[in-house]
């Protein structure tokens, strides 16, 4: 019986191991996130702004985490894209209504 006594020992010092090497490598993928907004955020906070539907919480992410200069280019590809979608489209129109 004094035998079984060591090994549970061992096991429940085993486990105590393994679940601080999980708690280790929890910490370390916390502190291994990118800090700022990504690329996805970016879009999502850009197009929220030019449709005026972004959330109280996403603007403040963006002012706490953002970097203006990604949210500056992001609006001016927007924007260009958007011009140019625009301007495709009533060329098209005028094209097939025999103005252009």
């Amino acid at each position: 019986m004094n035998q079984d006594t060591p090994k549970t020992n061992e096991s429940s010092l085993e486990s105590s191991t393994e679940s601080k090497k999980t708690t280790d490598n929890i910490e370390q993928a916390t502190e291994e996130k990118p800090q700022g907004t990504g690329f996805w955020s970016t879009v999502q906070s850009v197009l929220g702004a030019m449709f005026g539907v972004q959330t109280e919480q996403q603007r403040e992410k963006d002012f706490e985490k953002g970097s203006a200069v990604q949210f500056i280019v992001g609006g001016i590809i927007f924007v260009v894209v958007f011009i140019l979608t625009i301007l495709y489209f009533v060329n098209s129109a005028l094209e097939s209504a025999g103005a252009g």
